[in-house]
């Protein structure tokens, strides 16, 4: 993300200063190669303008030039200056999200942990269900066997007794 504003950056630097040598050799048509690159290169650009603009004898075109010159000259400083911020924003935020995910991944594992002792808490409830039927049917069943051994003693009794 920071390498495509970096190329955007780049790119758009590098029209602005085609721009500038076309117009520097506009005001000044007798300037060479290396006066050219000089006063685009310098960031003191629009002084060498102005510079060639008092010699020249298109002081009004040259003038508009000038003030172009020096317009784009702040907004591509404006731009780097703004692309070196957002630059710094997304590394604060990357390391920000690191420091973040140890924290993630303890909330991850206490998840996986919490659903795994949710089943086993249904598997546990299925079993005491189980178990509680059987308990009730031996219940029963111990009921049943005490009230046919009274039955089966106080017919002994009455037998005897009689």
């Amino acid at each position: 993300m920071i390498e495509g504003y970096s190329s955007v950056a780049k790119k758009y630097s590098s029209q602005y200063r085609e721009k500038l040598k076309m117009q520097y050799r506009i005001a000044n048509p007798n300037a060479t190669e290396e006066e050219i690159d000089d006063a685009v290169y310098n960031d003191n650009a629009h002084q060498a303008f102005a510079t060639a603009v008092s010699n020249s004898s298109k002081v009004q075109s040259a003038t508009r030039v000038l003030s172009n010159v020096k317009q784009r000259h702040d907004d591509v400083k404006k731009i780097e200056k703004t692309i070196e911020e957002l630059a710094a924003m997304i590394f604060e935020m990357a390391e920000m999200v690191d420091e973040q995910q140890e924290a993630i991944d303890h909330i991850e594992d206490a998840i996986e942990e919490s659903s795994a002792q949710v089943e086993e808490g249904h598997k546990a409830i299925g079993q005491a269900i189980v178990y509680r039927k059987k308990s009730r049917k031996r219940k029963w069943i111990f009921i049943l066997l005490v009230i046919i051994l009274l039955v089966v003693i106080g017919v002994v009794l009455y037998f005897k007794l009689r």
